[in-house]
């Protein structure tokens, strides 16, 4: 019998290797890497946990079997079988991607072995040990956001710094929790514990002020690499956050809990809302996007009731399909621009790269949550929802959204204009081409971007079933 939390492990991991010998063959060594990201989805929402399932060969898998690994457990609960089933199918939409977009990039073996380890912390218990295989998968993701022949990438230095930094408190926390279960009358640990484990998660989430790796991992890295760490990264990081709370439901009953999470994500709205627009390079434009979404994410989840939840794990399903777009357009428009992604720079290439432009644009609304873009589906929501209770903090998040816009506006104007110079028009007509392969790759994409946001009950009951495998919060 094979248990399913020891094939989660094993099999993206041996499959790296496969694909990095493979790596020079794109096609197969994308379409592997995404083949086995979806089938791992699927097997993990398909197969029952309750009972073994069997296979060809009489071989037998249970997916709910504890597994003991190394003297620690190895668990799949139901809620983490739904966070799980977002990081497979997340990173399946990256790797096929990646075939038009990040060929020859080390994004697919070091995103297979991400998957891996972020399986086993999103697994393991006791739920302090998943800092250490975070802390592991972030130094693993530098790899990843490496672009070849380029210098090291600033993004992921700092991304690396933050998640280390981050490590320590995590580990002070379980040592004051477990001092605190032999002496319950000293109160004071947990006000500690719940200071440190505050601070380490806003290192990890990019909370203001430790926001600047969120910008620079998709200003100066693959694009698609710095996707994969700001939506499948980031959000095993949401979903590790999360079990906490589950795991010790004081720190969501204490009372600063509330203001301390919305003032967390209304300064995340604020920041990326007043940059966005203001900058020159597309790259820090699709961080600042993205920092303001997980700003309005903690926004919600400061309303800690099970609406809020809902939505802040709404914006987790719904993010990918913005962010993704976005840095396929962006590594379509270096491509052509030898590397360089700076809005004037780029003047006329909407010509050239016309797919690429339209991933984008859509993409650009998406994660502005405006309408037709899959983020509006639960952006919208949020905004209803703080009307009533904070109808100023309704209308940051609105303006936030549309200072992400103004800036894709911007640089979609300098795409569509024209060229200003002849030397110009000749270094458009020495840059590569998109084919039919990538035409019917960014349609597919934006096809689902769109449908997304005109048909919103395919994730809404989902993220709302996620929601009710939490108990954590104060109103229901």
């Amino acid at each position: 019998m094979i248990a399913g939390p020891l094939l989660l492990l094993i099999l993206p991991l041996a499959m790296a290797g496969i694909v990095y010998i493979l790596l020079r063959w794109t096609s197969l060594s994308a379409l592997l890497a995404a083949g086995t990201a979806l089938a791992l989805g699927f097997a993990i929402v398909t197969l029952p946990l309750d009972q073994p399932v069997r296979f060809w060969g009489g071989r037998q898998i249970a997916m709910g079997e504890t597994v003991t690994f190394f003297g620690r457990e190895l668990v799949l609960e139901q809620a983490d079988r739904m966070a799980m089933a977002f990081i497979f199918f997340t990173s399946a939409g990256v790797f096929f991607l990646a075939w038009r977009f990040a060929q020859h990039s080390l994004l697919l073996p070091m995103g297979l072995a991400l998957l891996s380890l972020l399986s086993g912390a999103l697994l393991i218990r006791p739920l302090i040990y998943a800092a250490l295989l975070v802390e592991i998968a972030a130094a693993l993701s530098v790899f990843a956001l490496q672009a070849e022949g380029r210098p090291s990438t600033r993004g992921g230095l700092r991304y690396l710094t933050f998640t280390t930094l981050a490590l320590p408190g995590l580990l002070v926390t379980h040592w004051l929790l477990e001092r605190y279960a032999l002496t319950p009358d000293e109160t004071a640990l947990l006000s500690m514990a719940a200071t440190l484990l505050a601070l380490s998660f806003a290192l990890l989430l990019g909370v203001v002020p430790f926001h600047t790796w969120v910008p620079a991992v998709a200003s100066d890295s693959v694009p698609l690499g710095g996707t994969f760490v700001l939506t499948i990264g980031n959000g095993a990081v949401w979903f590790l956050m999360l079990d906490f709370l589950e795991t010790y439901p004081w720190l969501s009953r204490h009372p600063s809990f509330e203001s301390f999470i919305g003032a967390a994500g209304l300064a995340m709205t604020v920041v990326g809302g007043l940059l966005a627009p203001t900058q020159r390079h597309l790259g820090p434009l699709a961080g600042y996007a993205a920092l303001v979404d997980s700003g309005a994410a903690l926004i919600a989840l400061g309303m800690n009731s099970r609406l809020g939840l809902t939505l802040a794990l709404l914006s987790l399903l719904v993010r990918p399909f913005g962010l993704i777009l976005m840095s396929a357009g962006l590594s379509g428009l270096r491509a052509c621009n030898g590397g360089e992604d700076a809005i004037d720079s780029l003047r006329g290439f909407g010509r050239q790269a016309p797919w690429s432009t339209a991933a984008l644009l859509f993409g650009g609304l998406s994660a502005a949550g405006l309408p037709v873009g899959a983020g509006f589906v639960w952006r919208w929501a949020l905004c209803r929802a703080l009307a009533r209770s904070s109808p100023g903090t309704a209308l940051v998040v609105l303006l936030a959204g549309v200072g992400v816009m103004v800036g894709v506006w911007r640089g979609l104007s300098a795409l569509l204009a024209r060229s200003r110079a002849p030397e110009d028009q000749s270094v458009v007509s020495l840059a590569p081409s998109e084919g039919w392969l990538t035409a019917g790759v960014v349609a597919l994409a934006i096809l689902a971007c769109v449908g997304l946001g005109l048909f919103p009950q395919v994730l809404a009951p989902l993220a709302a079933q996620l929601a009710e495998s939490y108990t954590f919060f104060v109103v229901p």
